[in-house]
């Protein structure tokens, strides 16, 4: 009845990318488990000695605090929310590219795409995996522009 499995213990857990110099010099790239607070400041200077990081090939490690000697942020590229700067754009707002569908597709095949793509970007669904904020705001923007798209055709 209380089982729980390693899979649904790792969606919960919040990790940061980040670019690490290690006392060695080189450079490795990796995601850093933060605390409950969700700082990566936290992380550096609570009383663990080991940090509990994701390689890039996805294997869990645990590197020694003393081995580190920066660490940079890796800043994920910003979803760009300016919608009613997109949608008063007609020329570069092609609401049939956004839907993937042609202008000759019937309506039923216009809703159904709509409906795949909004089940597939809705938040509420992403919100059981561990992703960082930029991708919950890309995912909505993504939905407001699926919207709009398909408010535009008039599916």
């Amino acid at each position: 009845m209380f089982e729980s499995s390693d899979t649904n213990l790792k969606s919960h857990v919040n990790r940061v990318s980040v670019s690490v110099t290690l006392s060695d010099g080189s450079v490795v790239n990796l995601a850093i488990r933060l605390p409950m607070s969700g700082k990566l400041h936290d992380a550096m200077n609570n009383g663990d000695l080991f940090l509990d990081v994701l390689e890039v090939d996805g294997r869990q490690t645990f590197l020694s605090k003393q081995a580190v000697r920066s660490i940079q942020l890796l800043a994920a590229p910003k979803a760009n929310l300016n919608v009613q700067r997109r949608s008063s754009d007609r020329t570069a707002f092609n609401p049939y590219a956004v839907l993937g569908v042609d202008k000759e597709t019937s309506t039923a095949d216009i809703r159904q795409a709509y409906h795949d793509l909004a089940r597939k970007y809705h938040p509420d669904r992403l919100a059981n995996y561990s992703l960082p904020q930029e991708m919950m705001d890309y995912a909505a923007a993504m939905l407001v522009r699926l919207n709009l798209a398909y408010e535009q055709i008039g599916g």
